[in-house]
């Protein structure tokens, strides 16, 4: 099963309401989400599922991929994809929806770096998951403890120069 994990694209510092869940996307965050997905999309990702947070600039940053992607589907929007939701419960989450692959996990850090240590069975802290960053994933074995192997991380600096390359 193919996975790809996002992490939400950057948001304002403060909501006009003082909550955290309902901080939106900043333009700068906007362009350079849209970059790494025109990016992705033209590598051929095309997720038949889109999982994410139900805080307000994860459900802006999975609409976006979801346009940008071509994912059929309507976004699903769980809280085990919150930035305090464990591994545990996002991977639980992610198998009830394993015939839909490839996924796409739109989430936070802390979380989406345990996500990806926890998928890969390694140390947490052992990457830096920038904003806007989106990794792919090979999920070998999909039982309470999976097994992945990294296939590739895209950082939006990254995807900024081959943006560049190609012209577009």
């Amino acid at each position: 099963m193919i996975v790809y994990l996002l992490r939400h694209a950057i948001a304002e510092d403060r909501a006009s309401t003082g909550r955290d869940r309902d901080r939106t996307l900043t333009p700068e965050g906007i362009a350079k989400l849209e970059t790494v997905l025109r990016v992705a999309a033209r590598s051929g990702v095309k997720p038949g599922q889109i999982l994410a947070s139900p805080y307000e600039r994860t459900q802006r940053t999975a609409l976006i991929a979801q346009r940008l992607l071509g994912a059929a589907g309507k976004v699903a929007f769980s809280d085990a994809f919150t930035p305090d939701s464990s591994p545990e419960a996002a991977w639980a989450e992610m198998r009830d929806w394993e015939e839909s692959a490839p996924l796409l996990v739109v989430s936070h850090e802390p979380l989406v770096s345990s996500l990806l240590s926890f998928l890969l069975g390694v140390p947490q802290h052992v990457h830096g998951f920038r904003k806007a960053g989106l990794a792919a994933l090979e999920v070998f074995r999909s039982g309470p403890r999976p097994s992945a192997s990294l296939q590739w991380l895209l950082t939006p600096a990254l995807a900024a120069g081959i943006d560049r390359e190609t012209g577009d």
